[in-house]
């Protein structure tokens, strides 16, 4: 869990600071910054043996020394969620999902409270280019989609993807991310 809050606070952190039109690199600089420094190690970097005592053997039963809160930080993974969030899923509903929606005369609004929202697993070689495409989840609660229009859906985004090459964070691996939106009234 507290992996999980510290990736998505350093993920609003870096968006928020896209935003404010500051180059990539500084904002992968600085949350490199704010990831270690919230974590909670001690600042003595003294490293002195504990000397045992001979009347101490009972001592180190009894009382273990005490153990620093350390986070590990898996940079490629935050880097990944980094260039699926900016990168990725941007270009996906501008390229894919938006002109399918279009083409289909799909209006999305409020009143209707539309969602649609894709898990999909991705394979991708060396190179970042998407091998394989495998879909996990949906969530579509759109009226005006039909059954067909959906199964036609899941073709053009699988088409879609293969056709992509992924920004390097995500060569030589599998990727479990989400797509689509959530309108949120």
């Amino acid at each position: 869990m507290k992996k999980y809050f510290l990736r998505k606070t350093i993920a609003t952190i870096y968006t928020s600071l896209i935003k404010m039109k500051i180059s990539k690199n500084i904002g992968i600089l600085c949350c490199c910054f704010i990831m270690t420094s919230s974590c909670n190690l001690n600042g003595n970097k003294e490293n002195t043996p504990v000397k045992k005592r001979s009347g101490d053997s009972n001592m180190s039963n009894k009382t273990s020394p005490p153990q620093l809160d350390t986070a590990t930080i898996n940079m490629d993974k935050v880097k990944q969620e980094i260039d699926w969030h900016d990168d990725v899923r941007l270009k996906f509903l501008s390229e894919c999902l938006n002109p399918f929606l279009e083409a289909k005369k799909v209006t999305t609004n409020c009143s209707d409270c539309d969602k649609i929202s894709f898990s999909y697993i991705l394979t991708i070689n060396e190179k970042g280019a998407v091998i394989k495409v495998k879909r996990e989840s949906e969530l579509i609660q759109c009226k005006q989609l039909t059954s067909n229009d959906i199964a036609e859906l899941h073709a053009v985004i699988e088409s879609y993807f293969k056709k992509q090459i992924l920004p390097r964070s995500f060569a030589k691996g599998n990727y479990r991310g989400q797509l689509g939106f959530i309108l949120r009234c």
